[in-house]
Order: C-alpha cells, then structure tokens, then sequence
C-alpha cells in the first residue's frame, strides 16, 4: 500500500465540501471504515455522495479508507515532526543524543506529548511519505515504513517477520541506566540502514551496561505504534535512556538488534476506543478524530523471551526468537558463533572425539554424514546413498531383531536433551524417490539432513527417540514431542522435537543455516561381527 502525499499532513480536508445536512458530526463507534459509515448514514438524512460530492463509488472508499487509517490516529511522524528525527533517534543519535539545546529542552515536545495526550491517542505505526518511492524502489516493499521498523512480510527485505521490536540502551541522561542484560554480539549486515556496514560483525566481551526492553505483538494488534512509542521516545524522556550498542540500532525489530541474553517487557491496551468524522460547517471539509484510553505497563512478570513465546505458541515464532534472547550466558552462543565466522574451535566445542569405527556404549558406530568439525557430506548419488543406508540399517536385523539405531552427537547444540539423539526405527520404510518424503516414498538420507517429515516417520508408530543409547536399548524414556515441516522448509533432524515438548534451534540442516546443530556427526550402530569400513 502507497501513501498518499496527504497521508501525513493533520488534518486531512476534502477538496470539495459536503451537504449543509451532512455532519457536524458522525459517531462511528469502535470501527473506523466504509461499511462503519455507511452504516452510520442509513439513519440518517445524509448519503456519501453528499458527504463526499463530485466522487465516484471507488474515490469515496479510497477517501475513507485514507481518513481512517491517516486522519483518525495520531501518526507517529507528528510526535516529534519529522521523519529524520525519528530516523536518527531509533538509530540512536539525533538532538536528544547529541543534546543540542540541553536534555531538558531537546525533549520538550515529547514530554508535552507524554503529559498531554499519550494516555487518550491511539498512535499508529511509523510511516513517511519520504519512504513511499524509497522502499518500492530497494527491495522494501510498496509502503512507508521506515527499515528499522518495516512490518511488510511480502517485502524483499521486510525486518519485522517475528512481531517483535527491542530497544537496547546503554546510557542515561538522568540516573545511572539499569543494567538489565549482556550484549553478546551483532551480525552488522542485519542493519545495514543503521550502520552503513554490508557485512561484518562484533562480538561483545566487556560487562559494559546495557538496558533492553521490548514488546510483541499478533496480527491486527491496532495499539502496538503505541507499544512502540512507549519502548522508545518514552523511556527516553522518563527515564534518560539513550544510546546504541555500537554497530546496531538502537531501536528496530528484533532481527536488526543485537543477540543479548533477555529483555523487559512491555505492552500497552486501549479501552473505550471511538472514531468521529467531523464536518466543517463553513467548508463542508471532512476529518477524522478518534477518543480512547490507554494503559501501558510490563507483560505480567514476563521477560520478552517468554511474552514472545506465549504469545505465538505453536509457529515458528516461538523457536526463532531463542536466536536473538539466548538466556543467562553469552559464552556458548559467542563460541558457536566465532567458529562459524572465524573457524576458531574452542576446545569445549571439540571436546568430543568422532566416533566413527570407535566403540561407544558399548556398540561401534559408523559415521553416515555430519558438519562443522564433523564434516563428512551425503552420497552425491541420493540413489547409491538411501541403498547403503538402508543395508545399514538392515544389519542389525538378524542379531538384534531390528533395524541398527541412528546416533546424532552435537557438540554445538544448547539444549543437553539434543547433544545426543538416538532414533531407533520400529516399521519398515517406504521405497526411495528423491527429495522430499511423499505418501508413498521417503528418501531416508534426506529426512535426516534437510526435510525431517511425518511421512512414514510417525513418533510412537514409526520410530521413537531418546536422549542416550541406554534408554534406547532399554526402550525407556522415549521422547514425547514430535515437530516435522509442513512445507518445503529445509529444516532437518529433529525439527523441534523434544523429551517432553517443542525445543527450538537444535535442528540440523545441510542446505539452510540457523539452528544451532552447527557441530553434528550421525553414526550408524554397528553389528559386533561386522567390520567398519
């Protein structure tokens, strides 16, 4: 959706004026819409066409739709008036960083905002005609969302898929800022409209303080340019917060921001909310104004990790946001990273020897495949690797009467339930067909790697898991929780299954990056009189 060139001048007056019966005012009620005001005038003596003379059927909705959404709110672009104070202040610098005139004078306007109106505005979300030609033009969708804040998931490069935004302060122009999490690192080519930097990245090793705060939102949530207000401006003009953590923005969708170990939390709700459409009665020019009552404060004793998750159980959400809120300790998630960008191997990644033609549990294993520090790739030929591994599995049959256990070791993987795997097959598999598992045909080699699925892989029916060899030759402690993709996602062994529920990031894939199985071997149990080629 393009902004109009009136989208972001208060108020929005019609060219043409309506009928002297039309007005002075009409009460919409809690929805702000054609239907609404059509609704409205049925009752009335007054049509659209004499609300709106001299437009045809589709000008009238384009009209209301455009008083709705840009007149009847307050636009973000109003509070501190221009598009690049708001750029510069979400990026962290600007007049109130920079303190021009004095902290006290440089917030002036926001403060009389917040004593004024802040508790009675429905406040949308940030948009800028200075955008509306920029962003179609670079990849950024047809919009004028500014980058750090652009919630358009069609976009080429849209930055707010998770629903989720973060402020990270790490200073305060009253008193000393609350030190409220660790800075770990930051992928500079996330927020490269903040930094100018294409590509790079830092990681962060000093206790230097930081206070980050954020908010999440689902779909149609109409207040949450309020959230934004309150995660940002306000904290600067109450509490003195200000600052970016050097590389990133200081506020923008949690994909932009920097990986800290968690964040506060805050949400805001609006009560009473009515729309009005006013008509001039010496003009006829019509606008739109709105009334409510905010509330703002913390998300019931969440942090934004858990908010996050509560609020989209069950998608993708809620597993993703671990790569960004990684918990109590930057040490691990900073030695998984390094290695990755600088191949330094930290020996407590490396602490485990590959068990490849090695006894383990007392059973020797072969290696199948594996990444990282384990390198080793599938068969070039799916055909020729699905056949040598199904006479793998099949070796155990006579000795053990069943088919040979499938041992996944990740020394990268964050969750100690998923540093060992082991999957122990219960039916006979489908026939090959390679690529992505059918009704029919399943391609073994590429259910583990990239497309872990249901499709003859049913946990309890197909296959149970375990969290070490013992439990597996013992059938004791089967895992509970089974996760597959649903689609042609890339997203491999074991998705985000788990012991007693849904674990994220642990997954391995070999053609996609962003789980944390960075590190893995699969080894295959070998028969006692079998050799180990």
């Amino acid at each position: 959706m393009k902004l109009s060139t009136f989208a972001l001048i208060l108020p929005y007056l019609l060219a043409t004026p309506a009928a002297a019966q039309c007005g002075p005012v009409i009460d919409l009620g809690g929805t702000c819409d054609l239907a609404a005001l059509e609704g409205k005038l049925s009752t009335s003596t007054c049509t659209l066409e004499e609300l709106f003379p001299g437009q045809d059927a589709a000008s009238i909705a384009s009209t209301v739709a455009e008083l709705c959404e840009y007149d009847a709110p307050v636009q973000f672009v109003e509070i501190q008036g221009t598009y690049q104070r708001d750029h510069n202040f979400m990026d962290g610098g600007g007049a109130v960083a920079d303190g021009e005139y004095g902290f006290e004078m440089d917030t002036a306007r926001l403060k009389r905002f917040i004593d004024n109106s802040m508790d009675d505005s429905l406040i949308s979300w940030p948009e800028y005609e200075q955008k509306e030609d920029y962003n179609p033009a670079n990849g950024y969708g047809d919009n004028g969302y500014m980058t750090n804040f652009n919630i358009d998931r069609d976009a080429e490069k849209g930055s707010c898929q998770m629903n989720t935004v973060m402020c990270c302060f790490i200073e305060s122009a009253k008193d000393a800022l609350v030190d409220n999490t660790d800075v770990c690192r930051h992928d500079l080519s996330s927020s490269p409209q903040s930094n100018h930097v294409n590509s790079g990245w830092s990681v962060f090793t000093d206790d230097d303080p930081a206070h980050c705060v954020g908010f999440t939102w689902e779909d149609g949530d109409i207040y949450k340019g309020n959230t934004l207000f309150y995660t940002s401006l306000y904290q600067t003009v109450v509490n003195g917060y200000m600052g970016n953590v050097p590389g990133a923005p200081m506020c923008a969708c949690v994909e932009q921001m920097p990986v800290v170990t968690k964040a506060d939390c805050v949400t805001s709700t609006g009560t009473g909310l009515q729309y009005t459409f006013s008509v001039d009665k010496d003009t006829g020019d019509v606008s739109a104004s709105h009334s409510v009552a905010m509330t703002y404060g913390d998300c019931g004793g969440n942090d934004l990790k858990a908010q996050v998750k509560a609020t989209h159980a069950g998608s993708d959400i809620e597993t993703a946001i671990d790569e960004y809120l990684v918990g109590d300790d930057c040490d691990i998630t900073n030695a998984v990273y390094l290695n990755d960008e600088q191949l330094l191997v930290p020996s407590a990644i490396n602490s485990l020897m590959n068990l490849d033609g090695a006894e383990y549990e007392g059973r020797s294993w072969k290696q199948l495949f594996g990444e990282g520090i384990f390198f080793l790739p599938p068969d070039y030929d799916a055909a020729a690797g699905d056949a040598e591994m199904r006479a793998d599995l099949d070796a155990c049959v006579a000795s053990e009467g069943r088919q040979c256990l499938i041992l996944r070791k990740c020394t990268s993987c964050t969750v100690e339930s998923h540093k060992e795997i082991v999957y122990k097959r219960l039916t006979p598999w489908f026939p090959f067909q390679e690529g992505i598992s059918t009704d029919t045909t399943i391609d073994i080699v590429n259910l583990f790697t990239n497309q872990w699925r249901n499709n003859n892989n049913v946990l309890h029916v197909d296959y149970e898991l375990y969290s070490s060899v013992q439990d597996a030759l013992t059938g004791t402690d089967e895992w509970e929780q089974a996760d597959y993709n649903s689609n042609n996602h890339k997203y491999g062994f074991p998705r985000n299954s788990g012991p007693t529920g849904y674990v994220g990031n642990q997954w391995n894939s070999y053609a996609w990056s962003g789980g944390h199985a960075d590190h893995h071997a699969f080894y295959i149990e070998v028969p006692s009189e079998t050799t180990v080629v």
